[in-house]
């Protein structure tokens, strides 16, 4: 038994490249009050960002995702990946609800990368950042990322 200070953290995948298909299957996992007020959340459990408040404030009943990726080449360079995310509570008896992630991503050179991003989540209503419900939410971006 954990203390009431103590809390644990998992996060697994596989990943199998079939040609130019690649597939991973994930699972992670917050003990309930587990923090990550520095990490980059958006990452991580859908990019509705809809689980986010409760990764950083640690203020959840415990956070699993567990994930099913797909990413494959379009044309003229443009990758795409779709997620699958089914989120839940540590014990399994809450479903949080489902994520969907769709992504396109276009590399130009060494530098310059543009990338599209829809993130739904869909709430199942026992998904809470301390009192407060997590509604279903969609998201949508654009992004231009120049590095150097």
């Amino acid at each position: 038994m954990l203390g009431e200070e103590e809390t644990w953290y998992a996060h697994t995948t596989a990943t199998k490249k079939f040609g130019s298909q690649v597939f991973t299957l994930g699972f992670e996992s917050l003990g309930a009050g587990f923090k990550t007020p520095l990490a980059t959340v958006h990452a991580f459990n859908g990019f509705a960002d809809a689980t986010d408040g409760a990764r950083i404030s640690g203020a959840h009943n415990g956070l699993s995702d567990l994930y099913l990726s797909h990413t494959t080449p379009l044309f003229a360079g443009i990758k795409w990946t779709n997620v699958i995310h089914g989120l839940g509570d540590n014990d399994a008896s809450s479903g949080y609800g489902w994520a969907f992630d769709s992504v396109l991503t276009k590399k130009f050179d060494d530098n310059f990368t543009a990338i599209a991003k829809l993130g739904h989540f869909e709430s199942e209503g026992d998904a809470y950042v301390g009192v407060v419900p997590i509604p279903t939410t969609t998201r949508v971006s654009i992004e231009l990322n120049y590095t150097f």
